[in-house]
């Protein structure tokens, strides 16, 4: 990214364009006093210390221990954990903006349902889905869908987020309530994707193998809880199925209607030749 495009986004982050200035060229070359950093950044020597003291304000530079009467030298903090307190502040401030509008609210805001077409757009809302998640993640899946959420599952988790996963196919190794069911999906050859954000929101995405991926998003409390419900038995029935599929094979050959046996011949076929565990 070019110097340009980098104070601009920073600016977007809610840094001024000395203060990024600043940052990037400390970022370049450090130690500097402020008269080294002028040449380097660009930025007017009369406004260089102003501009240093807002950025330890925001965490993004620290002050250097010297020698008395030496010029105050000034190193840069790590991108990562310049990035981590600004996401936190906007995080923070987020949560209390929608404390003080639902206070201000008279009567529940319009319910919103998007539509979704693409690939890219549904899995940019799941992924969004995701790191919104507080407490608890639902989510249901393809290998290809559940990887590209993978690093976001990852943070999650570290959010204390308690994930409970099924996976068509290999999961991507997230901790919490995991299975993985290896059979043919019934929904072949198109894939899916459900994701349930602390009960209160939800995501549904279907992948054919021709044609636009399409979705929807829904905070609809009642078809909420029937997703939930329903990926909560699939859950289960995977992992019963992991643990004891003949047994599976067995009760569901006994109770399939006749109009479903070819549509599960697949599974049938895929328990009665699985070993327990697999």
């Amino acid at each position: 990214m070019k110097q340009d495009s980098l104070i601009e986004t920073l600016q977007q982050l809610g840094f001024t364009q000395y203060e990024a200035q600043c940052y990037l060229g400390l970022l370049r070359q450090h130690p500097l006093n402020g008269s080294q950093l002028s040449v380097v950044s660009g930025v007017p020597r009369s406004m260089v210390y102003q501009t240093l003291n807002r950025l330890e304000e925001k965490a993004a530079v620290v002050r250097l221990s010297g020698e008395e009467g030496e010029p105050q030298q000034y190193e840069p903090v790590a991108p990562r954990l310049v990035i981590a307190h600004l996401s936190a502040q906007f995080q923070a401030a987020c949560e209390q903006v929608e404390q003080e509008l639902n206070a201000v609210a008279k009567a529940p805001a319009a319910e919103v349902v998007l539509n979704l077409v693409g690939a890219e757009d549904i899995l940019r809302r799941a992924g969004l889905l995701v790191r919104e998640a507080r407490q608890h993640l639902a989510v249901m899946g393809g290998s290809p869908e559940l990887g590209a959420l993978e690093a976001d599952l990852r943070m999650a988790t570290r959010r204390e987020v308690s994930v409970r996963m099924v996976s068509i196919g290999q999961a991507p190794a997230i901790p919490g309530q995991v299975v993985s069911y290896a059979g043919e999906n019934v929904s072949a050859p198109t894939r899916f994707l459900v994701v349930i954000a602390d009960r209160r929101s939800m995501l549904i995405g279907t992948f054919p193998p021709e044609g636009s991926a399409t979705g929807v998003f829904t905070e609809n409390g009642i078809l909420v809880r029937l997703l939930a419900a329903f990926l909560n038995t699939e859950y289960y029935l995977v992992r019963l199925s992991n643990e004891k599929p003949a047994l599976v094979a067995e009760i569901l050959s006994q109770v399939l209607e006749p109009e479903d046996r070819d549509r599960y011949a697949g599974i049938l076929h895929f328990l009665n030749s699985a070993k327990p565990g697999e």
